[in-house]
């Protein structure tokens, strides 16, 4: 635990001299230039996202389908499966016993 801590402290400290280094030597512009890859990088994201976010309802939509086509489909076979027990009167000779 007391390792990890120190690991810690020691990349906080590496950090910070990094951060006082790049201000002496280029001033903000480094920062600058994260900061406008940051943004750009979101755009992307949120635009990538969004074409993710439409592709995902186009397949919730084909899969709500193909439930309500499975439900119409089970009902009809269960239907049919019934006339023909009244048609043979399976279902008759099921019940007598």
């Amino acid at each position: 635990m007391f390792k990890f801590i120190g690991k810690i402290i020691i990349l906080a400290l590496i950090a910070g001299i990094l951060f006082f280094a790049l201000s002496f030597w280029k001033g903000g512009d480094p920062f600058r230039w994260f900061g406008s890859k940051s943004k750009e990088a979101g755009i992307i994201i949120k635009e990538k996202s969004e074409d993710l976010g439409k592709e995902a309802d186009k397949i919730q939509e084909k899969t709500s389908d193909l439930k309500d086509a499975t439900k119409k489909v089970t009902k009809g076979i269960q239907q049919t499966g019934e006339a023909i027990q009244d048609i043979t009167g399976y279902k008759k000779e099921k019940e007598e016993k």
